[in-house]
């Protein structure tokens, strides 16, 4: 038995984060005295709070002005919508003035909440569109604003898509000085699972120590049968009664899902690589 190494660095931010949170909520549990973890615990503490806040000021700095025009592009079109729903319930035709009084109504409804935040008015817009989509529909057709519907849609999924990529862009990757943090706690990472793994050979319960630059994504070492030495054979990974036996059992258990995160995402960069180089160059 060993712990699994990860290549924490090909971890997102937020990936990151997530991963040491649980390691830590698992330390506190097993107890970082009965796992020998004192002295690492209380260095990597510091670090993992000092990623926090960098993290929080990250997030927020996903709002910039693009994506505030792309908010008001959204709320200018359901304004408009508005507008010509209002000015349709004049209209002489007794079956399009009364189509047009129902849709009045309804958006209406919708006035208060689409003054929230992005989030907010991201849900309003969708139960809005649900409407018109579905019991408003005959409403729709009968003043042919099909166009409308389409236009409110479109500016939503804009919004969506531009808010998704910000936040790809601003928080995948390690910038500046949240990189040189997570270099740090990485260290500290690093040198508590070594003590794990002494502690078990120690018990006569390890394997062979594997460096974590042996792992990469997409490129994951041959493991070693889990279970104590003895009876790896007959009865691997059981649960025993030594306490970091049976942490490192449970963390491994969390670290694969992370490595085969890390491997699918490997898996599509190498396969997009090979089709752009299949495609080849075009041709005049």
């Amino acid at each position: 038995m060993k712990v699994l190494r990860i290549s924490l660095k090909s971890l997102r931010n937020e990936e990151w984060f997530d991963l040491l949170t649980t390691f830590i909520k698992e330390v506190t549990r097993a107890g970082a005295d009965v796992l020998g973890l004192v002295i690492l615990m209380t260095r990597l503490l510091p670090l993992y709070n000092h990623v926090d806040q960098l993290l929080q000021v990250l997030r927020k700095s996903v709002y910039t002005k693009e994506l505030e025009t792309a908010n008001k592009k959204r709320l200018d079109t359901v304004r408009g919508f508005y507008s010509v729903v209002n000015g349709s319930q004049k209209l002489p035709e007794t079956n399009k003035c009364k189509a047009a009084i129902r849709l009045f109504n309804l958006l209406k409804g919708y006035q208060k909440a689409l003054r929230g935040g992005y989030s907010e008015v991201s849900g309003t817009i969708n139960n809005l569109v649900q409407d018109l989509e579905g019991p408003y529909a005959a409403d729709i057709t009968e003043l042919g604003f099909d166009v409308w519907v389409t236009a409110i849609k479109q500016a939503e999924d804009e919004f969506l898509a531009l808010r998704d990529e910000r936040y790809e862009e601003t928080t995948a990757k390690p910038k500046g000085n949240l990189r040189d943090v997570r270099t740090q706690a990485d260290i500290v990472y690093s040198a508590a699972m070594n003590v794990l793994d002494a502690q078990l050979i120690a018990d006569g319960l390890g394997g062979d120590i594997m460096d974590e630059e042996e792992y990469e994504p997409g490129n994951e070492p041959e493991e070693e049968p889990s279970g104590p030495t003895e009876d790896r054979d007959t009865n691997p990974a059981e649960p025993t009664g030594n306490a970091t036996y049976n942490f490192v059992l449970a963390w491994n258990d969390i670290l694969k899902k992370y490595r085969n995160l890390l491997n699918q995402r490997a898996g599509r960069r190498a396969k997009k690589e090979e089709e752009d180089e299949d495609s080849g160059p075009v041709e005049d």
